[in-house]
């Protein structure tokens, strides 16, 4: 059977960009875990936030999803009191602002957590004794005023020393690979005669542009809007191929690798800066040890050290039951509600 001459092109573009995504994920992937440290540890070093999580994760703070970490890593501190009002609400108050970072109490780390969660924690309190009453399933913060303290109000960007210049290039190169195919079959299908084949690779973009990276939109409103665009191109872009002859299913596989690199892969292109692996490194031993140890190991850990962190990586509900709680802390008073 004669195969047009343009699919045999498309179809070498196609698959190229998959095994250029497929080299560069196990390539540098291999990297970074190569660089980190495997050790067994059973606490963090002093000095570690939830933000350093997000930041060392993704190179940015986003404290909007960390309002349970942050509440009990602060109380934990000594900088707050909780109270129990009902069932995700509580009042904090304040029993003392966090030192400055150039004074001898205070723990500070070169990579500048601690500043930016001090000016963080001085916009919620402006005071030692003020009270607030806050929702546990809402941000302790405003996302303007998080993005002016994190982003304007410091010279140096949150993620300095964390990930280099070639990190975001690979992100983007691999990212834009990821998207190749589906244009590809957008122009395979303009070679053949169907010229609407380009309208959808477009539409498919402007939904992934919004959801990967237009953050200030919140998520369920973004989701929605985003699937509204992108679905229907998938769809109608494998409908149109369904009428052509494709053996090779061109279609499919631009569709899998628009998700999966785009999703999946991409986390494993990483050029993170070794300066910075040390901490990666304890982060991830850590969130191994707390995830994949039994009740033996964990029944000494006092849960309330580590329950800043069950909350920062996500995994309180599959870890929460191997502690032994014991009673309430000092800094809670009133019913054991959702924050414990």
């Amino acid at each position: 059977m004669y195969v047009p001459v343009p699919y045999h092109i498309a179809a070498a573009a196609i698959y190229a960009c998959i095994l250029l995504i497929l080299a560069l994920s196990l390539y540098y992937g291999r990297r970074a875990r190569r660089n980190v440290k495997r050790e067994k540890v059973t606490a963090l070093p002093h000095g570690f936030s939830p933000l350093d999580v997000q930041r060392i994760f993704i190179g940015k703070t986003y404290p909007r999803k960390l309002t349970r970490a942050l509440i009990a890593h602060w109380a934990q501190l000594g900088f707050v009191k909780v109270t129990y009002i009902k069932r995700n609400r509580v009042t904090l108050t304040c029993r003392r602002i966090p030192p400055a970072h150039n004074d001898v109490k205070a723990v500070y780390f070169d990579r500048g957590t601690y500043v930016r969660e001090r000016e963080l924690f001085k916009h919620i309190f402006r005071r030692a004794g003020a009270q607030i009453t806050v929702s546990l399933n809402r941000p302790l913060i405003k996302r303007k005023d998080a993005h002016y303290i994190c982003s304007e109000l410091f010279a140096a960007r949150e993620d300095e020393g964390v990930y280099s210049s070639k990190h975001y290039k690979l992100k983007v190169f691999t990212f834009i690979l990821s998207l190749a195919p589906f244009f590809i079959c957008g122009i395979y299908l303009c070679a053949v005669g169907s010229f609407q084949g380009m309208i959808f690779p477009f539409t498919m973009l402007l939904g992934m542009f919004c959801f990967r990276f237009v953050r200030e939109i919140p998520f369920l409103f973004r989701l929605v809007w985003s699937t509204g665009w992108v679905v229907p191109s998938v769809v109608v872009m494998i409908v149109m191929f369904n009428g052509f002859f494709d053996p090779l299913g061109l279609a499919y596989a631009a569709v899998a690798t628009l998700f999966i690199g785009s999703f999946l892969m991409i986390r494993f292109v990483d050029f993170r800066e070794k300066n910075n692996l040390s901490d990666y490194s304890d982060l991830m031993n850590y969130k191994k040890f707390l995830l994949f140890s039994g009740r033996d190991k964990l029944k000494d850990i006092d849960y309330y050290d580590a329950l800043p962190f069950l909350y920062a990586f996500g995994i309180k509900p599959f870890v929460k039951f191997k502690f032994v709680k014991g009673e309430l802390p000092e800094w809670y008073s009133g019913e054991r509600g959702s924050l414990l």
